[in-house]
């Protein structure tokens, strides 16, 4: 595939990668997902090599598919804890190899444990309602 035949775009609040062989945008964090938040899988599935993914990545948002995609499952894990899930479903949901690596990751992302995450989070909102 072509240079130009991937894009990685910001539209409507979304982020987005256009693939001239497909008719319609992909939503990047539903590939993320359904990639299992791997950049060798998101590869496969926009059909480009690594090298190339890294480029598009660059030019596109300015930071790497592997920062980008940590970023992406720090966020879902975030959205996650707060609907009350465990930290093992958590985990398992997002493909960690272990809550516990899970834990750590969040820990170094948000400076905070995800358990520490869910009582805060869950005190203030008991204290705005």
């Amino acid at each position: 595939m072509k240079r130009r035949d991937v894009e990685v775009v910001h539209r409507n609040g979304q982020i987005l990668v256009l693939c001239a062989r497909e008719p319609m945008p992909l939503s990047l964090a539903s590939v993320a997902r359904t990639t299992c938040y791997r950049v060798d899988r998101m590869c496969q599935v926009v059909g480009i090599s690594e090298r190339h993914l890294r480029r598009v990545f660059e030019e596109g948002l300015g930071i790497t598919p592997k920062d980008w995609l940590r970023r992406e499952r720090m966020v879902a894990a975030r959205n996650l804890l707060r609907e009350g899930h465990s930290v093992k479903e958590v985990s398992i949901d997002l493909g960690f190899a272990s809550p516990k690596i899970f834990a750590r990751e969040f820990q170094q992302f948000y400076e905070v444990s995800p358990t520490d995450f869910q009582r805060k989070d869950f005190s203030y909102r008991l204290s705005v309602a």
